[in-house]
């Protein structure tokens, strides 16, 4: 079995880099092979533009969904967009290890769902959510913030990061993943001195230490609920008897 663990922070010595080297490592261990991409040192261009597809379907009007199909249709599609899309495919674990900032993830990232989740390889109307390519994969969010766990709680001033992150979530889900609840460390941050810093540290190493040893049961890790296609009218509309799962998706009454 594989992982693959994308990597969005610009520092090659920062927690996050630290967390996907010790994922990678318990999953050896686990004994998957296990790929580290850090999209920062790669230099992954996240534009999606039309100077990505020199060999276009519409020269006078650029539409990413049908360059993306033809460009796959036709064997072309960018050198990086290929290698992360044979990585993502060949993948039976995902991990996005990421800090949150401005209450998502760096553009980066997002940049990297907008070119490697290609229209038509990765997803089309046939082939998605409970039906997705990916499925029987499992994808699993790993977050660091800078604010505590206390002001990132329903009632916190940060809002709920949960709830942030369902939207990355559901494109996950979207494309077929099994989505993990997602790891969430609070309170990372730098520039600290003293006994704070020593304190700091520590709650860090214990992080990582836990966050292995739940690593070790990825295949026990809790998952996300999402509607299946059949909690919805026509594909569209949810059910009224349908069970709710997100603030995002629920009952008109419920508004």
């Amino acid at each position: 079995m594989r992982a693959l663990i994308l990597l969005a922070h610009p520092e090659p010595r920062s927690f996050n880099a630290h967390l996907a080297v010790q994922a990678a490592a318990q999953l050896q261990h686990e004994g998957l092979r296990a790929d580290v991409v850090d999209l920062y040192a790669d230099g992954f261009d996240p534009l999606e533009a039309e100077h990505q597809h020199p060999q276009r379907l519409q020269p006078d009007r650029f539409d990413a969904q049908r360059e993306q199909r033809h460009a796959a249709e036709q064997g072309h599609l960018p050198t990086d967009v290929q290698r992360h899309l044979g990585l993502l495919k060949a993948a039976d674990l995902l991990i996005l290890q990421f800090p949150l900032w401005w209450f998502a993830a760096p553009a980066v990232l997002k940049g990297w769902l907008d070119r490697v989740l290609v229209y038509g390889p990765v997803y089309n109307s046939r082939q998605r959510h409970e039906h997705g390519v990916m499925q029987g994969k499992r994808a699993l969010l790993s977050v660091t913030t800078g604010s505590s766990a206390r002001a990132c709680a329903v009632d916190g001033r940060e809002g709920d990061t949960r709830l942030l992150l369902w939207p990355l979530m559901y494109s996950l889900r979207y494309i077929g993943f099994e989505v993990m609840q997602p790891h969430i460390v609070h309170g990372v941050r730098s520039g600290l001195r003293g006994e704070h810093a020593q304190a700091h540290d520590a709650a860090l190493a214990a992080a990582t230490h836990a966050y292995r040893e739940r690593l070790a049961q990825w295949r026990q890790w809790p998952t996300m609920p999402f509607n299946d296609s059949g909690d919805f009218e026509q594909g569209v509309a949810l059910r009224a008897e349908a069970p709710v799962h997100s603030p995002f998706i629920r009952h008109r009454d419920e508004a």
